[in-house]
């Protein structure tokens, strides 16, 4: 890096919490079926092919902030259910609050993000947090997760109306702290949505690669981790230049 580091921002969903969306389908499904002698197997078929539909026509939309916080999962329960001949409203709303309580039951942190998070705040770093998804969903998952009260900065795509890799939010959310951007790192699991749109704009791109995939790009500047651990080390490489 070739300025100090003077904040750090991350991505949320499979960067500092586990991605549970399919979990909480599952559970919903087998209670549904349970509940209303269908099939499980079924209705996780029917609930695929809905949601494929459904992201399709309102996924951007939905992550924008234009519609409500329970749009896009009534709709994907709605035509779920009508497959199997069911389109009583009572039933769509039952799948959709039993759906909610079981992804928020999934919304757990990595092993190291709390211990991340935690190091860097206690270095003085200031953090801020930029995700896709609508505003009040996206901060009930920091709440479910215990972490809501670890950043100076939070930024949903629902508060915007701009989704990443959009330049736009990443800018304002340098701009809320006052960082330039080449003095701002963002971490983050999605190369598509996290590490080209943080190098859009120049900031200092941290791909989270879990996996060890292969970059899909090569020509997108960016440093690679394994865990949020290494953010750490690369944090640390900066702490002299920034006198602390």
């Amino acid at each position: 890096m070739s300025e100090p580091l003077a904040a750090v921002f991350f991505d949320l969903d499979g960067t500092l919490v586990r991605e549970g969306a399919g979990e909480a389908v599952q559970r919903t499904a087998v209670t549904l079926a349970q509940r209303h002698g269908l099939s499980a197997e079924g209705i996780l078929a029917a609930n695929t092919s809905a949601w494929r539909d459904c992201w399709a026509d309102q996924g951007e939309r939905w992550m924008r902030g234009e519609l409500s916080r329970d749009a896009l999962p009534r709709d994907i329960w709605q035509r779920t259910l009508e497959r199997f001949g069911q389109d009583d409203p009572a039933l769509v709303d039952e799948a959709v609050e039993i759906h909610v309580r079981e992804e928020r039951a999934t919304f757990t942190l990595f092993e190291e993000s709390l211990e991340v998070l935690d190091a860097l705040r206690a270095d003085r770093m200031p953090l801020g947090l930029i995700t896709n998804g609508p505003a009040e969903s996206q901060r009930a998952k920091l709440v479910a997760a215990g972490i809501d009260d670890r950043f100076d900065v939070v930024i949903a795509s629902g508060d915007l109306g701009v989704v990443k890799p959009e330049p736009e939010i990443f800018r304002h959310a340098l701009d809320l702290l006052g960082i330039p951007a080449a003095q701002a790192a963002h971490v983050g699991d999605s190369f598509a949505a996290d590490i080209v749109g943080a190098a859009s704009v120049g900031m200092n791109a941290v791909w989270v690669n879990r996996e060890a995939e292969t970059p899909p790009r090569t020509d997108v500047p960016h440093h690679e981790c394994r865990s949020l651990r290494e953010i750490l080390a690369l944090v640390a490489q900066e702490s002299g230049s920034r006198g602390r």
